[in-house]
């Protein structure tokens, strides 16, 4: 447990000097791998994962609690297909962004330790 807080050591000057964790080298590496490839192969495979999450989870949602199934017909599927890819989309686009933020202010508080 004390791998996960983050290390505060006084200096020589006695300025904080601030080390980060076994976790966040962990997610750095394992950020920057997923980075390696271009952007739309990742967007594209995980937005086809998280469409289909979605789908499975709309769909047995929309089966347990209500009655769309008997009154909506055909259309009801094609319906639930595009909500689950936008929502697919966004997921993927929100994961993206809040990892590169994450991955920026683990990289700054480095640079900080550093100097």
């Amino acid at each position: 447990m004390r791998e996960n807080c983050i290390t505060q050591v006084k200096g020589q000057e006695g300025k904080k000097i601030l080390m980060i964790t076994n976790s966040e080298r962990h997610f750095v590496s394992y950020w920057q791998e997923q980075k390696s490839g271009p952007r739309w192969k990742y967007y594209l495979l995980f937005s086809i994962a998280w469409s289909v999450v979605s789908f499975l989870v709309i769909f047995f949602l929309t089966k347990l609690f209500t009655n769309l199934w008997e009154t909506g017909g055909r259309n009801l599927i094609y319906i639930l297909l595009a909500i689950s890819i936008v929502i697919g989309i966004l997921s993927t686009h929100f994961s993206y962004v809040l990892n590169e933020q994450k991955l920026n202010k683990i990289l700054q508080k480095d640079k900080e330790s550093l100097n």
